[in-house]
């Protein structure tokens, strides 16, 4: 597996802010430019950025904001973390093509996230907003199963897109569940414990609103990603329906494994919610 470390070009454009530099040349000059086809990738994925918004913010940059992340990273390489995971998650699932993984630093970046770039799907992470590394691991599993999911899942009819993104986020939380058994079950699903045990208590509330017929998938979809405080649903709650899915079926089904999931679509799109 190939890993690109973007985020030292950021930190070398840190280094070359001086009191008289434009900041939003410096950073195109030493961060952007070296790697445009990245990034023109990256923000056609997040529409709602802009470059008058990312100029804004180069802008306001300041270099005591990323010390505690630059000292972070040289006492815990992510690479080295990132490395050790890959091979976890080999064991369970060998990929086809091994991913490429991207260590940028942004403004808006999502922690962990894949994206297609070059025609093919990479798995990136943005370190801004880490103020440590224990969970780099599970969030590599996670995004580890969608980038096999990814590699291998064609076309999707439109009108089974929500049941995809709800069971897709199932199987990366309970592939990260099998990667590394020995953390609380809350971090796999990067929940706080209360959270999770809402959840629980309310599968069947989840469950109903779901097969309720009163909404439609754009409203489901928003309400089991945002939230919805009027019916007292927390955001991110429809992973759990879509774990819940995946851990039924290979209990119920002991000559398979989440590998079979994975590769086949229709079975994916044939569990049960």
């Amino acid at each position: 597996m190939r890993i690109f470390s973007l985020y030292q070009d950021f930190f070398l454009f840190l280094e070359n802010i001086s009191a008289n530099s434009e900041k939003w040349k410096t950073y195109s000059e030493y961060y952007y430019k070296p790697h445009q086809d990245f990034f023109e990738s990256y923000f056609s994925c997040f529409p709602a950025l802009n470059f008058l918004t990312l100029k804004h913010r180069v802008e306001k940059v300041k270099t005591g904001d990323y010390s505690w992340l630059k000292s972070l990273i040289s006492q815990c390489p992510p690479e080295k973390i990132i490395q050790e995971a890959y091979k976890r998650c080999m064991k369970i699932v060998p990929p086809l093509v091994e991913p490429d993984t991207y260590l940028l630093i942004g403004f808006f970046s999502p922690d962990g996230f894949v994206m297609n770039y070059r025609g093919k799907p990479v798995i990136c992470f943005g370190l801004e907003r880490f103020k440590d590394f224990r969970l780099l691991r599970i969030l590599f599993a996670h995004e580890y199963a969608h980038f096999l999911l990814d590699s291998s899942k064609g076309e999707i009819p439109e009108d089974k897109e929500l049941k995809w993104l709800l069971v897709s986020e199932g199987i990366g939380t309970y592939f990260s569940y099998l990667a590394f058994p020995d953390r609380r079950l809350p971090n796999h699903f990067l929940f706080r414990r209360d959270r999770l045990n809402w959840c629980q208590e309310k599968e069947e509330y989840l469950r109903n609103i779901h097969n309720s017929g009163k909404y439609s998938s754009r409203e489901l979809q928003e309400l089991y990603t945002r939230g919805n405080s009027d019916l007292d649903i927390p955001p991110r709650a429809g992973k759990y329906l879509g774990f819940m899915a995946v851990k039924k079926y290979l209990n119920q089904n002991k000559g398979k494994g989440i590998a079979e999931i994975i590769r086949d679509s229709d079975l994916l799109l044939s569990l049960e919610l």
